[in-house]
């Protein structure tokens, strides 16, 4: 499996920013919106490829991280 599933619900229970918020930020930081609450409600599956240059995997935690910055 080449998926990840990113759990935001103790995110929204402790600020209030839910899955559709991060998706949104992602998408202003250039990135195509993760899959949002599928299979499990609540949370973004993320599928990097092997044809993702590390670079760009590198871009997208950096934006990750930057988000959750925003939230604190």
């Amino acid at each position: 499996a080449h998926e990840c599933i990113v759990d935001l619900r103790p995110l929204k229970a402790a600020s209030g920013v839910d899955v559709e918020d991060v998706a949104k930020r992602l998408i202003d930081n250039g990135f195509h919106a993760p899959t949002m609450s599928w299979p499990v409600p609540g949370t973004l599956m993320v599928e990097p490829t092997e044809s993702e240059p590390k670079a760009e995997i590198d871009r997208f935690v950096t934006a990750l991280l930057s988000i959750r910055e925003e939230i604190a």
